[in-house]
């Protein structure tokens, strides 16, 4: 017969009982809220107007490209076509966060050739989609276009 020493008795003791307490844990629900705080993704997608004037009437366009993730393209250009951008271009790259907020990254482009991709937080509500972070007052308080 095999003879243990106390201290590797007890630690075994100690496993077989923690062992069924951690795979009872992994297997709860990956689905669903886990706290209460978390909110759904805001209705982002459709048709949004840009605000500030100088792009006149720049509309973009939402659409969801997985559960939790949006892309937005260039539905009507305005008067962007003097910073670069084309009707279709993406310029949105956004997932949605657990506060339901939209958070990713925004192609900026400038008069002068400057073309980046910067950070961006968008909150949506059924009427307005608006920049809470952003590096561009474009896309603060854009109604929904019908």
């Amino acid at each position: 017969m095999l003879r243990m020493s106390p201290l590797r008795a007890r630690m075994m003791k100690m496993s077989l009982v923690a062992l069924p307490v951690l795979v009872l844990g992994m297997t709860a629900p990956a689905q669903g809220k886990k706290y209460a705080w978390e909110k759904d993704p805001g209705p982002i997608s459709g048709k949004w107007k840009a605000t500030c004037p100088y792009l006149g009437n720049f509309v973009v366009e939402f659409k969801l490209t997985g559960d939790k993730k949006a892309s937005g393209y260039i539905d009507e250009i305005g008067d962007g076509g003097k910073f670069g951008y084309a009707p279709g271009d993406e310029i949105f790259r956004l997932a949605a966060d657990d506060y339901g907020d939209w958070v990713g990254k925004l192609r900026w482009r400038s008069l002068y050739g400057g073309d980046r991709w910067d950070p961006i937080r968008l909150v949506a509500t059924p009427d307005n989609l608006n920049a809470t972070m952003t590096t561009s007052e474009c896309y603060k308080n854009m109604p929904r276009v019908q």
